[in-house]
């Protein structure tokens, strides 16, 4: 069954997810569907999303669910692989205790507070710990352009403007010379800030789709980089220079 399939098969805890982010969640983690995955998710009110994602990842190793409200830590689960830790994932004691359970995961998905402040301590936090080739996802990013949430359009400090810097980052070659990277994060930051740029060499691909966002960490094969340019085929009437070792006259 796809992942709509099962939401709307779903009869236990409720959950509540968007359309197109079953969709999306469809395309990006059928690849670890089979696999002894770990996960988390910080957000998940009633826990409806815990019991689906136990079901869609039949081999998983760790379904973790984390949520500010007390009541959180009263959800019950037959499914032995799902637990709940209560409390706000950037603090020191929660943090602790999401990453004593499960070191490190496959798939993090952040559907927390939605604050700007929040969306983007979390990846701090939480992108070191996220496994290599692992997905990292931000949901309800509407909310980075809603001043109730820390956003707006104009903000040059919301979760929207951090993730869009990530996207400069992974083409950080190109640019670096004509500007320091980190003074590129003094907007989100302030001047002085102390956020190491070089955390974000990892970041293999940054995915954007209305209020969701996907991080894609870097495999370990991977290489940094384009690589080298390859070139294929023997004819090039209209731009010759393209051909290995043809100097063009």
């Amino acid at each position: 069954m796809t992942l709509r399939e099962l939401y709307l098969s779903h009869g236990g805890k409720v959950a509540d997810k968007w359309a197109l982010y079953l969709d999306v969640y469809e395309r990006v983690l059928a690849p670890y569907r089979n696999k002894p995955v770990s996960m988390v998710e910080v957000g998940v009110q009633n826990g409806g999303s815990l019991e689906i994602w136990a079901r869609y990842f039949p081999e998983a190793a760790a379904i973790l669910g984390c949520d500010i409200d007390p009541k959180c830590g009263e959800l019950r689960f037959s499914d032995p692989r799902i637990s709940v830790v209560v409390g706000p994932a950037n603090t020191e004691e929660t943090f602790r205790e999401i990453t004593s359970r499960v070191p490190s995961f496959d798939i993090f998905i952040d559907d927390g507070s939605h604050t700007s402040r929040d969306i983007v301590f979390s990846f701090l936090n939480y992108f070191p710990r996220l496994s290599s080739g692992g997905l990292y996802v931000v949901e309800d990013l509407h909310c980075a352009y809603m001043p109730a949430f820390g956003g707006g359009i104009h903000r040059p400090d919301t979760s929207m403007a951090f993730l869009k810097a990530l996207a400069d980052f992974v083409n950080r070659p190109w640019w670096e010379r004509a500007r320091d990277p980190a003074a590129h994060l003094d907007p989100i930051f302030g001047q002085g800030h102390g956020v190491d740029p070089a955390s974000f060499a990892d970041v293999l691909g940054v995915s954007f789709y209305d209020s969701m966002c996907i991080i894609e960490k870097r495999p370990p094969a991977a290489t940094p980089g384009l690589g080298p340019r390859i070139t294929v085929g023997t004819e090039a009437i209209v731009e010759p220079r393209v051909l290995p070792g043809l100097q063009a006259q």
